[in-house]
């Protein structure tokens, strides 16, 4: 990345921009699952902030508010509210995404005062009767979000911030569409910080750097020693750390499906009719995550299909221990690839990379097989 350009520093946890907002005396609400939409929030005027756990090498404060046997990656969110890291949030809301990131909100939220606290149930169909329950969901939501904030969030409030993240998404497509190029000028490394940065700042200042990068980059060199192209599916990684230890062994990482990768943002939010119910369609009806009953199907085929168009090698299918989600939807996915020919490499990681080196070697083998196969 340019050296001018500061995206990469946005990354960190916690990072300039956030500091900025707070120093002008404005709020953060920090967001857990990607059920939460975050342009109620930008329309509340505060700045949405995805809780992740980047960077963190202990979670024993983590541990007593969560059990041994849920993941690691809520552990270490957990780790990070115990010792202070996350007291620029000023509220927290959530999804029951999962059992252990509710467990994190509810642990969160008893573990000392806080100022905003809401969970939004989420249906685990997408069926039109599943939308207009999730849209009486966001209408709590809302109104949790004015009586907090006291700003009323307007239908022409709400269209402006789908307007701005519209732009991000169609900014982060264009970003992930330099990677199908047979030589890509961008790892998957930057790629990944730059996702990270985008769940971390004002998305209007977010847009306009990330424009700017976007023109730069097309005048760099195309990487070309790359050993493998490939594709990581799973859990959340929300560590570049991990998406680097893959590149350091040959491999490149053009393109993901987990919901600190693409699946963050993809699909843009279309409006017909009565706004928040086709907020609520667009967040319901995209495929995110195996928690949804009825997109099995949807989910893998999504896959497949960025495997056909990145010209993906090899897929690495990485979910966190205990995590349920992920780790069941392994045993659909495996003869799904099986079927459609799709050589896989299942890793079961930990948020603090404390197996690195063991993860290594099994990632180096399955590039030196791939390439034992011709690509």
């Amino acid at each position: 990345m340019k050296s001018d350009n500061n995206l990469f520093h946005e990354a960190i946890l916690p990072n300039p921009a956030v500091k900025s907002w707070k120093e002008k005396g404005n709020k953060v609400i920090g967001t857990i699952c990607c059920h939460v939409p975050e342009e109620l929030i930008h329309a509340a005027g505060m700045l949405p902030y995805r809780v992740r756990a980047t960077g963190s090498t202990d979670d024993s404060q983590g541990e007593v508010w969560l059990s041994q046997l849920s993941c690691n990656f809520c552990r270490s969110c957990m780790q990070y509210v115990a010792d202070g890291t996350y007291d620029f949030l000023d509220g927290m809301a959530s999804s029951d995404g999962c059992l252990i990131a509710q467990r994190l909100y509810d642990s969160w939220r008893y573990s000392g005062e806080r100022n905003f606290t809401h969970l939004v149930t989420v249906p685990r169909m997408s069926t039109d009767a599943a939308v207009s329950w999730y849209r009486e969901e966001l209408v709590k939501f809302k109104e949790g979000l004015e009586n907090f904030t006291g700003n009323v969030i307007t239908d022409d409030k709400l269209l402006k911030s789908i307007e701005i993240y519209n732009e991000t998404r169609r900014l982060i497509r264009e970003l992930y569409d330099l990677r199908k190029s047979e030589s890509p000028i961008i790892t998957g490394t930057q790629t990944q910080k730059l996702i990270l940065a985008a769940m971390s700042m004002p998305k209007d200042q977010y847009n306009e750097l990330l424009q700017k990068y976007l023109e730069e980059i097309k005048h760099d060199e195309p990487i070309t020693d790359s050993q493998a192209r490939l594709m990581v599916v799973g859990s959340g990684i929300d560590d570049p750390n991990f998406i680097k230890m893959i590149e350091d062994r040959g491999g490149l990482v053009v393109t993901d499906v987990h919901c600190f990768g693409s699946r963050y943002m993809w699909e843009p939010v279309e409006v017909e009719g009565d706004v928040l119910t086709s907020l609520a369609s667009s967040y319901l009806k995209r495929s995110t995550c195996p928690r949804m009953m009825d997109q099995h199907q949807k989910l893998f085929d999504l896959v497949k299909n960025m495997v056909d168009k990145f010209k993906v090698d090899g897929v690495i299918y990485a979910h966190m221990r205990y995590c349920d989600m992920w780790g069941g939807e392994n045993v659909i996915f495996e003869k799904r690839f099986k079927e459609a020919k799709i050589p896989v490499l299942a890793l079961e990681r930990e948020e603090i990379m404390t197996n690195e080196l063991q993860q290594a070697v099994r990632v180096e083998a399955f590039i030196e097989m791939l390439q034992g196969e011709g690509i």
